[in-house]
């Protein structure tokens, strides 16, 4: 299909041209429909994946022209930036969202406009009066190419963002970054503390929802663009470990999450109740695959500061709590929700259960049974950061059939996960009220213990009457 016959696809477009040519205003097509249709052309992205969002630079008017386009299509125009001459038009059709948005061009020019693009991928335009495409910097080269190129320096300076765009572009369409725009990236990175940090964590999980993440952060990291974002990363690095590990801290950080993604892709994403589990949204937009790569970045960056040597051996006892403390402090720098960040805490808290449980000559009931109380929801993602981490751990002392003994163990306690998830929930024998009466308490948190001592003593088969419960609660109560 003719680009031509793809720009008949637009809703409205012919009434967007005529209104136009009656305004006698120029009016050009540009940004992401543009640049998707040539990606799918060389085969970048699927034919089928449709983009129903429209941007449009207009010479001059915009606010009368939206405003005349709005009525004749029955909807109403959004102001975006009135400052900046950006207003948006939304139609709903059925299922279907088409956003129209209409920019005052900036500069005396169209070219002057898209040089003020972030890449040249995102500088082709259509010109509505011509019916012909416009590529003033070589943008379908480069999209052929597959390369991120910068036009101008200043972009990065206007927005610093575009330094975490030009990344999450490489993530979803598997680009390279050309060695001129790596260098003016470093050069601007210290400005990405002025950007808001909602924005800066959009484009963080971004890159890290695609099947690619450690390669892209490994990119920003050789640009030391990370730390600019998490400073505390900084202090991990060249932190050495002793001999079970070959890496330094944050080289082992980086190595926990390429093998992750290793797991994913070998493993994980072809089991469907894991695959659906690391699907689940735990926020808008926010899946526990996102977080837990997350945690895959951060899971020791309690290291440093935990780092004592005994006997001429190096230990980090308590790093995971030290390590909570700080990941609580990166998530509100990052603004995360409460519960990304009560999900984050509790996976670098708990990161080194699963290997203890792993290390146990035999593991009992009762040691399975507190690891997924415990855990709850986040046992599995727990459980995949070990089994990350102990993969990413090949030191001289590490002794390789044990460590292959441990990962079955693990793999054992994924299945273990979804058998308890499908088990009913035990009928309630005593409930609060039954103990504090039976026992003379006031409400306290040692009902609260009483009743967990009970319900695990009721699954592990040992209370199973009243009788068998107050029992129990006399013992904890002594």
């Amino acid at each position: 299909m003719s680009l031509k016959d793809y720009l008949k696809k637009i809703l409205y477009f012919s009434l967007i041209s005529s209104l136009a040519r009656k305004k006698n205003i120029n009016l050009w097509l540009v940004g992401g429909f543009l640049r998707d249709f040539y990606l799918k052309k060389e085969k970048i992205i699927p034919e089928e994946k449709e983009n129903f969002d429209f941007d449009f630079c207009v010479e001059k008017d915009v606010f009368s022209f939206v405003k005349e386009f709005s009525k004749e299509i029955s909807s109403r125009y959004i102001v975006l930036d009135e400052k900046q001459g950006s207003f948006r038009v939304i139609l709903k059709r059925k299922s279907l969202i088409f956003t129209y948005d209409f920019t005052l061009m900036r500069g005396a020019t169209l070219k002057e406009d898209l040089s003020l693009r972030d890449f040249t991928i995102n500088t082709l335009a259509w010109d509505l009066s011509k019916n012909c495409l416009i590529d003033y910097f070589k943008a379908k080269e480069d999209i052929k190419k597959r390369k991120i190129r910068v036009i101008k320096e200043i972009v990065f300076l206007n927005d610093p963002l575009r330094i975490l765009r030009g990344f999450s572009f490489v993530s979803f369409y598997n680009f390279k970054i050309e060695k001129k725009t790596k260098e003016v990236m470093k050069k601007y990175k210290r400005y990405l503390n002025k950007v808001s940090p909602e924005r800066i964590n959009e484009e963080i999980f971004k890159i890290l929802s695609t099947g690619s993440s450690f390669r892209i952060v490994k990119e920003m990291d050789d640009l030391e663009i990370l730390e600019e974002i998490i400073p505390q990363i900084k202090m991990t690095k060249d932190v050495y470990q002793g001999s079970y590990h070959h890496l330094d801290v944050w080289r082992h950080s980086l190595e926990t999450l390429k093998e992750f993604e290793f797991l994913y892709k070998r493993k994980l994403s072809k089991d469907k109740e894991t695959f659906s589990y690391l699907e689940e949204e735990i926020a808008k937009e926010r899946k526990r695959i996102m977080i837990l790569k997350l945690a895959c970045l951060l899971h020791d960056i309690g290291k440093p500061l935990a780092k004592k040597i005994k006997k001429k051996k190096t230990i980090f006892h308590t790093h995971e709590k030290i390590g909570m403390q700080i990941v609580e402090e990166i998530a509100l720098n990052l603004r995360l929700s409460s519960k990304e960040k009560e999900v984050l805490k509790k996976l670098i808290y708990w990161h080194l259960r699963p290997g203890y449980l792993a290390d146990c000559v035999s593991i009992s009931k009762r040691a399975i049974y507190r690891f997924f109380r415990d855990l709850g929801e986040e046992a599995l993602s727990v459980i995949l950061l070990s089994l990350s981490d102990w993969r990413a751990t090949r030191g001289v002392l590490v002794d390789e059939k044990k460590k292959k003994k441990q990962e079955k163990i693990m793999f054992k306690l994924i299945d273990k996960y979804f058998e308890e998830k499908k088990k009913k929930p035990l009928p309630k024998i005593v409930d609060g009220y039954d103990i504090m009466k039976r026992f003379k308490l006031s409400p306290s948190p040692l009902v609260g213990e009483v009743l967990k001592r009970i319900k695990e003593e009721q699954v592990l088969g040992k209370v199973k009457s009243k009788k068998d419960a107050y029992k129990i609660a006399k013992k904890v109560i002594d």
